[in-house]
């Protein structure tokens, strides 16, 4: 039997389910439809503690605080797998330069690579040069 691959959840994908105003929100829900219809087969949901601040704040300052408040409600009361930070800065940061991406994305590859998560639920397209499939 062939397990199903996990998938990791981004901040862009967060903001889109969550508000309506997105211009991914359709997108973003339909996806997300499909896999709870069985469509699409992905095993655990994952994010990270910074995934979750950096929605937190995006809401807040580009929404609403109680926008920001429910999503962090949901994503803690749901069964998605939460990362938290366990590398030494020094080592962040220089990899973090070597790569090119903000501080969260780098955490959010550091996270994929280190528990084999190949799948990614985004609307950046800077996962995709270190091998991760982008969903949608």
């Amino acid at each position: 039997m062939t397990s199903k691959p996990s998938i990791f959840i981004d901040t862009g994908a967060w903001v889109a389910l969550n508000e309506k105003r997105d211009k991914h929100h359709k997108e973003a829900v339909s996806f997300i439809k499909s896999i709870r219809k069985g469509d699409l087969a992905f095993g655990h949901i994952h994010t990270s503690d910074f995934i979750i601040q950096e929605t937190y704040t995006y809401l807040i300052y580009n929404y609403s605080y109680e926008a920001a408040v429910d999503i962090v409600k949901r994503i803690r009361d749901s069964n998605i797998i939460i990362h938290p930070f366990d590398l030494r800065f020094k080592d962040v940061w220089r990899k973090i330069e070597e790569s090119g991406l903000s501080f969260v994305d780098w955490t959010s590859v550091f996270y994929m690579e280190k528990y084999v998560i190949s799948h990614i639920f985004t609307f950046d397209s800077d996962f995709a040069r270190f091998g991760i499939r982008i969903h949608p």
